[in-house]
C-alpha cells in the first residue's frame, strides 16, 4: 500500500469522525439522540477515569469554558453528575449519573460492535495492530522549528571554504 506523505493527520482523523459518526447514528437509532462530539468525547475520557474538566478540555483541545459548557449540558441532560473536589474546593469532578446508564451500556455495546465490525473489515491482526499503534507512548508533541535557510549560492552537501 502506497502512503501519501502528509495525510496521515487527515487519515486518523477520518477514522476517529467514522467511528463517532457511527455511534452518534446508533445511539440516535436507539432513542439516545441529541449528543454532541465534543459531549461523547468527554464521556469517553470520563468512562476511562478523567474526571477533572479541566484535564478534560487539556486532552480534548479545547478551552476550560467549552468543556464546562459541554458538561453543563451534559448534566442538564442526566447523563453526570458535577460534584465538589474533595482535594479542591474551587474545583469540581466528573462523574457518571445513574440515569444516564442505559445510553452508557448502549453506547459501549456499540463501540464493542463497532471493533468487531472492523476486524470483520479488516481482519483482527490489523486491529490489534492499530490498537498497539495509538495505544504506544509517542511521547510530547514535538514542537517542529523551521530549519535555517542556507545561504545563496552554497549547494547541499557543500561546505563553504574559508
Amino acid at each position: 500500500m502506497d502512503r501519501k506523505p502528509g495525510l496521515l493527520m487527515a487519515q486518523l482523523l477520518n477514522r476517529f469522525i467514522w467511528f463517532d459518526g457511527a455511534l452518534q447514528k446508533s445511539l440516535d437509532e436507539r432513542g439516545h439522540g441529541g449528543v454532541r462530539r465534543l459531549e461523547s468525547m468527554a464521556m469517553i475520557y470520563v468512562h476511562a477515569g478523567v474526571r477533572r474538566p479541566s484535564e478534560l478540555a487539556r486532552l480534548l483541545g479545547v478551552t476550560r469554558q467549552s468543556m464546562n459548557t459541554a458538561l453543563r449540558e451534559l448534566e442538564e441532560k442526566g447523563l453526570i453528575y458535577l460534584e465538589p473536589d474533595p482535594e479542591d474546593a474551587r474545583c469540581k469532578l466528573v462523574r457518571f449519573a445513574p440515569e444516564g446508564a442505559a445510553m452508557r451500556l448502549d453506547a459501549l455495546d456499540i463501540v464493542l460492535s463497532l471493533e468487531a465490525e472492523l476486524e470483520a473489515r479488516l481482519g483482527a491482526q490489523s486491529v490489534d495492530d492499530l490498537a498497539r499503534i495509538v495505544s504506544a507512548d509517542w511521547g510530547e508533541a514535538p514542537v517542529v522549528r523551521k530549519q535555517p535557510a542556507k545561504p545563496q549560492g552554497m549547494k547541499a552537501g557543500k561546505k563553504k571554504r574559508a
